[in-house]
Formats: C-alpha cells, sequence, structure tokens
C-alpha cells in the first residue's frame, strides 16, 4: 500500500515541470502513485480540477486518440489507472536524465565561432565531437537571438543545427523520444528561420517535418506550445489568420494549465498581430492589453516593446491619432533600450505615420525620410515601399508635387519587384497625374497600399 502522499503543491510541480532537475524526487514519487492507480491521489487531483482530459494534454497520453483529446470527461468513475498506465512510458521519458557529454559544449561553440562562417558545416560534418544534443540546443539559441539583428545569421545558425541533429544517435540523447523531441525543435527552428527569411515553402515542409518528429517524441507539452506558436506565425505569413488564432488559442491553453503566465502573454501577442494583419484592430487591443500586465519584462523586454508597438499600431487603424501617440509617448523609453537599428526605424515609421495623421507634416516626412533610407540601406524592399506611399500622402497633403514625383519615380523599380499587379502599377502611374487633386490622390495611395497589405511582412514587431 503506498504512503506519503503527494501533496497539491507536489502535484502541481509535477504537472507543470515533469522532467525540472530539481523536483526529480518529488516527481518520481507523484508518478508512482498516479501510475499505481492510488484512490487518495486521484481524489487531490479531481479536487484541483485535473479532469483526465486536462491531464491527458498535459502529459500527451502515448495510444490516445485527438478526439479523445478534445471533450472534456467527467472524473467519476474515470479510469486512472488504466489512463496513467498508458501514460508510464511518455512520462519516463521526461523524467529520464540525458547523459553527460564528454566534451565541454562552451569550447565546442568557442571553435565553431573562431572557424569561418562559409567553413563551418563542413567542420560539424567531419568533428565527431559536435554530434551531441548540447551543442544543437546552443546552435538553436545562436539562431533564435538573431531573430531581430539578422535573418541571414539567423538562418545559419538553424541550417546547422538541424544538420547536426540528424546526426545525433539514441544513446547521447538519451532515448529515441529524446532524439525526437531534439529534432523536432532543431526542425522548427529551421522552419521559422526560413520564414523571417521569406522562403515560405521550405518553412512550411520543415515545420511538417518537426511535427512528425514531435509525435514520436516524449509528448513535452511545452515544445508542443512551443512548435505551435511557430507553426502560427507561417499561418500568419500565410495570411491564414483563422488558422494562426485558432492554434494559438491551444497553445495559450497548454501554457494557461502550466502556470506559463509570460508564455501565455506571447501566445496573446501573436494572436493580437494576426488580428491586426485580418483587418481586426479592436480584438487586436483586447488581446494586447490582456498580455501586457503578464508579461516578464526582465526576461523578455523584446515582447513588451511588441505588444506596445502593436497597440499603438491598432490605436491608428482604428483612426485615434491623439490616443496612439499618447500611449507612443508612454512607451517611447523602450525603443531606446535596444540598439537594434531595425528596431528603431520601425519607431520612426510609427512616430511619422502619427505626426502625418495629427497633421505635423513637416516633422513627419523628416521622420518617414529616415526609416525610408533606413530600409533601403538594409535591402527591406516591402517596408520601403509602404513607407514610401506614407511620406506620398503627406506630399499630397504639403502639395509638393515635385518630391512627390521623386519619391514615385524611385520607388517604382521596388514596387515592380514586389509583383503588386499592373492595376496597382497604373495606380501609381496616374497617382503623379492626379496628385494636385488631394482626395483622388488619397483615394490611390490607399488602393495601392491595401493591395501591398497582401504581402508578406509589414510594421508590426513580432515577439
Amino acid at each position: 500500500m503506498l504512503n506519503d502522499h503527494p501533496t497539491a503543491e507536489a502535484f502541481a510541480g509535477f504537472l507543470r515541470s515533469p522532467s525540472h532537475p530539481d523536483r526529480r524526487a518529488q516527481n518520481a514519487q507523484a508518478l508512482r502513485h498516479l501510475l499505481a492507480g492510488c484512490s487518495i491521489c486521484r481524489d487531490q487531483l479531481a479536487v484541483m480540477g485535473w479532469t483526465s482530459s486536462r491531464l491527458e494534454r498535459l502529459v500527451h497520453l502515448a495510444g490516445g486518440s485527438s478526439q479523445e483529446l478534445e471533450a472534456e470527461r467527467p472524473v467519476q468513475g474515470y479510469d486512472y489507472e488504466q489512463a496513467f498506465g498508458k501514460a508510464e512510458w511518455a512520462v519516463s521519458e521526461l523524467l529520464a536524465s540525458a547523459p553527460q557529454q564528454s566534451q565541454a559544449t562552451e569550447q565546442l561553440m568557442a571553435e565553431l565561432q573562431n572557424t569561418p562562417a562559409s567553413d563551418q558545416k563542413s567542420i560539424l560534418k567531419k568533428d565527431q565531437r559536435f554530434a551531441n544534443p548540447q551543442a544543437v540546443k546552443r546552435l538553436i539559441d545562436c539562431s533564435h537571438q538573431e531573430r531581430y539583428q539578422d535573418p541571414e545569421k539567423m538562418l545559419h545558425w538553424a541550417e546547422l543545427a538541424h544538420a547536426l541533429s540528424t546526426r545525433c544517435d539514441e544513446k547521447a540523447a538519451g532515448g529515441k523520444a529524446r532524439l525526437a523531441d531534439l529534432r523536432a525543435r532543431s526542425g522548427s527552428q529551421l522552419g521559422n528561420a526560413l520564414r523571417v527569411a521569406g522562403r515560405l515553402h521550405e518553412a512550411r515542409e520543415a515545420m511538417m517535418q518537426s511535427w512528425e518528429q514531435l509525435r514520436q517524441g516524449t509528448g513535452d507539452p511545452l515544445l508542443r506550445a512551443q512548435l505551435m506558436e511557430q507553426m502560427a506565425s507561417l499561418h500568419t505569413f500565410e495570411r491564414s489568420f483563422t488558422a494562426a488564432i485558432s492554434i494559438l488559442d491551444e497553445a495559450a491553453e497548454i501554457y494557461r494549465e502550466l502556470g506559463e503566465s509570460h508564455f501565455l502573454a506571447r501566445t496573446l501577442v501573436q494572436a493580437a498581430i494576426a488580428s491586426l494583419y485580418a483587418g481586426e484592430p479592436e480584438n487586436s487591443i483586447h488581446l494586447l492589453n490582456r498580455a501586457i500586465p503578464l508579461i516578464d519584462h526582465e526576461e523578455d523586454p523584446h515582447l513588451l516593446l511588441a505588444a506596445c508597438h502593436n497597440l499603438v499600431l491598432g490605436y491608428i487603424d482604428l483612426d485615434q491619432p491623439e490616443r496612439a501617440l499618447d500611449l507612443y509617448s508612454q512607451s517611447r523609453e523602450l525603443y531606446k533600450d535596444f540598439k537594434d537599428s531595425l528596431i528603431l526605424l520601425r519607431s520612426a515609421w510609427q512616430e511619422g505615420r502619427l505626426l502625418r495623421d495629427l497633421g505635423h507634416l513637416q516633422v513627419a516626412e523628416t521622420a518617414l525620410l529616415r526609416a525610408r533610407q533606413g530600409f533601403m540601406e538594409r535591402g527591406l524592399a516591402y517596408e520601403v515601399a509602404v513607407v514610401s506611399l506614407d511620406l506620398a500622402s503627406v506630399y499630397v497633403r504639403l502639395g509638393a508635387l515635385e518630391e512627390l514625383r521623386q519619391t514615385l519615380t524611385e520607388t517604382m523599380p521596388i514596387f515592380r519587384s514586389l509583383r503588386i499587379g499592373r492595376e496597382a502599377l497604373g495606380a501609381l502611374i496616374q497617382l503623379q497625374q492626379v496628385a494636385h487633386q488631394e482626395h483622388q490622390a488619397l483615394e490611390l495611395i490607399r488602393e495601392v497600399t491595401a493591395r501591398l497589405e497582401k504581402l508578406s511582412g509589414g510594421a508590426p514587431l513580432r515577439p
């Protein structure tokens, strides 16, 4: 007979973090009681609100069907012993310790980073010391850290991580399921980097492969939620906003049940961005106001900035520039905390749009010119095109026809490269002819802007 039953706090810790190294003894005790079908522990779970379907979503029971995971079943009369019998393999994989690596990962990474980028792939392929999970995880981290600064480096590190994960063996990873988790994580990061690089077809292929690896893995709920977030970002870029929001809702539920409030906030910000793209600024503002109090600024300052930036955009889209400017003024200090030039350029762009909408046209022109030049230097064609249209609307209102014609002439090759269509190009040509008719000119600018918004990219900052 089992004695010393786990407390509610012990169960909560187990369910939130089944593989946490500092909780191994307590988690093992909780697992033993659950696998034994302990009636006292079943009652404890029921009091805590852990229905069987809720628990299955977190532990990702092996052999469970997707239909079973969708519906809540009553706790009373449910065979927990059978359910946890099915879960034994999955949870034991989560609790297992990964073997220690013989070579210090930091030393390996130092060697790799001192190697020219053109030779790094060859080094990883030839040197078996690198074929260990810790090196793969460090490469994934390197890729993630470049997401705001350098999309090319982000993709480079992700490709290295994914290639290296295919060379790791089960023994090094700590078992077949853990190896599948590692490959799911590296494949997902590769898919995310390809998405940022605009290679959407390849991104989808990488994400599909990572989902297949996830199905073969330990069932780690945190990993599953993270992959959902990255898949949702791909859906947003593909303008499948309903699909993106649906996936984010599911990821948010996992984070909520795990008690991960900061990660929950991240999914809310992503859903808000999808809503903003979908033309639903009211819903976007609602989601962002829910997310901001949950954000851990110290852990992820970029997330707070993204939330505030997009909240301002929401009010711009609602044609409330005064409120947007007030929020921008309150959050302006956040931008100064970052040295990333791209974030500063988006700040200048946002400031220029606000000043334009408030009628401060001369200072709006200065801000938009600064943003446009910066985007041109970084080769960001979409941003250059949209800022040019914002600048064109300023020149129409100022009656600065020569500046308008020069801006459109300089930007026309970019519009053609973006393949916005003959009608949109025709509207730009017509704009130069009717620039002195403010109402008609602004309508043409709005028409071309709407066509550009159907392309991937845009002003929102992403977490």
